[in-house]
């Protein structure tokens, strides 16, 4: 059996040694202090004898004057008796306070005896006084018994009084021895009721627990967990039948887990399996609308080529003619090389060289560029740059192409809603903000600046929200579009870490926010 500092054991045993030692010291303060009141009144009985034998020997002069007597008188027989008595001394006097005898010479205690003697004689009654401290384990201050007793004649007369102090300091000092070897036996006593109450409290209650803690550190499942005997039963007994059925309850719950977990890994495999079925779907549906895309946007301008080229494989057509039918071929021909460009930039778009570039001269740039277009001539432009700073990182060219794309797109579906309403008026708004943003996987915020785009054109349904960054997606008529518009713009933005929010409502037109991080030259 070890103990460490900080064990179970060694706390118990020292809580039961300051126990011990407490309740011994606490029996031993009892112990003194009633041979101390058995002792004093040993030496209170003795000074009761003395006085008797002062009253009953001692001859008193009761004249309150005439010739003084001398202050140590030849009595022999009082001086051995105050002697025998510890070095004892009394003091005698009359009714008229004459001293008769006097066997004190300290001036203290001979006025403590004189004092003492003459209240006796005033009250006529015994005077008992203890001086110094008597209280203590172990007593070293000296203390002095006083005594004090009328003289009385055969004929019940008071002739004087008498006082005595017997000194205490031979009962302290025994006392005190006694008090050391009571000290001995009390650590020898806590010692051995220490050992004897550990080792009775280590077999009830510690060894069980260091059985109970071997247990839970060897239990590995499955092999049956006991702290005590089955027989027993008291609480640990208890202890040990709870634990059992807990770790019984335990090992159920362990095997529902491992089939819940075989379960779980049995639905994963599946939910896997779906979603490659799913996206083999999807990818087959992208291929399809893919296809779709390309066969409408290249096929009617293949097909009007083909046509063209039979009209000059004849030989009605003049010279006027054929040029305008080649110049058709062309437009056609610019047509289907437009959108297979467009397509391998929405599959692999080209990485530009990324440059600081200021938002504000860029949209400045694609205004002047759109500008002499016929569709620009009567749209009304709002250009509100409130964005302190507005450079980026970005290549100049793609992001011209982004704003581009947005602004063309905006301008077709307000034309389009034009034709519908007549004197609807085309206005299309361009506004710079910046904005702080919270970084997902950083810490503080990001400087964002928000390139917003307002048209007032026709809106964009709820059902067709969702899919407006989808390939081949388009709301104009056939051949006005192909519908990579927005999804190669969303790549553009995305691959420099900015982002593209749409918001519409149909009937209300449609706001669509460019967000492109700031960029502060470091």
């Amino acid at each position: 059996m070890r103990l460490s500092a900080y064990s179970l054991k060694t706390g118990i045993f020292t809580i039961l040694v300051i126990i011990l030692f407490s309740a011994m010291m606490l029996l031993d303060i009892v112990i003194i202090k009633i041979a101390e009141r058995n002792m004093l009144g040993t030496e209170i009985q003795r000074g009761r004898v003395l006085l008797h034998t002062i009253e009953q020997g001692m001859p008193i002069n009761n004249q309150p004057y005439g010739s003084i007597e001398p202050r140590y008188p030849p009595h022999r027989d009082l001086h051995q008796a105050l002697y025998e008595i510890r070095q004892s001394s009394a003091v005698i006097i009359n009714t008229y306070g004459r001293i008769l005898f006097e066997a004190e010479r300290r001036a203290e205690k001979r006025k403590t005896l004189l004092s003492l003697a003459k209240k006796t004689l005033q009250t006529r009654e015994n005077a008992l006084f203890i001086s110094g401290t008597r209280w203590g384990i172990l007593p070293v201050k000296r203390g002095d018994l006083y005594m004090a007793s009328p003289l009385i004649l055969h004929e019940n007369k008071i002739v004087g009084a008498a006082a005595v102090k017997i000194p205490l300091k031979t009962m302290y000092e025994t006392i005190k021895e006694s008090q050391k070897i009571l000290l001995f036996y009390i650590l020898l006593n806590t010692f051995l009721l220490a050992i004897i109450g550990f080792y009775l409290i280590y077999r009830r209650i510690i060894r069980p627990i260091d059985r109970l803690v071997k247990s839970a550190e060897e239990f590995r499942g499955e092999e049956p967990f006991f702290l005590s005997s089955d027989r027993e039963l008291n609480e640990f007994g208890r202890l040990s039948s709870a634990l059992n059925i807990m770790l019984r309850r335990l090992e159920e719950n362990k095997a529902r887990l491992k089939a819940n977990i075989d379960s779980l890994e049995k639905a994963n495999l599946d939910l896997r399996q779906a979603q490659e079925e799913i996206i083999r779907s999807e990818k087959l549906a992208s291929v399809g609308r893919l296809a779709s895309g390309v066969a409408h946007e290249i096929g009617n301008p293949i097909g009007v080529v083909l046509g063209y080229l039979d009209l000059l494989q004849g030989n009605e057509l003049d010279k006027e003619e054929r040029r305008d039918i080649i110049d058709r071929i062309g437009k056609e021909i610019d047509r289907i090389n437009k959108t297979i460009r467009n397509l391998l930039d929405f599959s692999r778009p080209p990485k530009g060289e990324l440059k600081a570039v200021s938002v504000h001269r860029t949209i400045i740039d694609m205004l002047e560029m759109l500008k002499p277009q016929p569709m620009m001539a009567d749209l009304d432009v709002v250009l509100d740059q409130q964005a302190a700073q507005d450079t980026v990182l970005a290549d100049p060219d793609k992001l011209t192409q982004v704003f581009l794309n947005i602004a063309m797109n905006a301008v077709d579906a307000m034309e389009a809603y034009q034709r519908e309403n007549g004197s609807h008026t085309k206005m299309l708004a361009i506004k710079t903000r910046l904005a702080s943003e919270t970084q997902s996987d950083k810490k503080g915020t990001v400087l964002k600046v928000h390139i917003t785009f307002i048209d007032n054109g026709p809106g964009i349904s709820s059902e067709d929200l969702h899919r407006v960054f989808d390939p081949f997606f388009t709301t104009k008529e056939p051949g006005k579009g192909t519908g990579l518009g927005l999804s190669v713009s969303l790549r553009i933005v995305e691959d420099i870490g900015g982002d593209i929010k749409v918001k519409s409502e149909q009937g209300k037109g449609t706001t669509i926010t460019v967000i492109l991080p700031l960029f502060f030259g470091h």
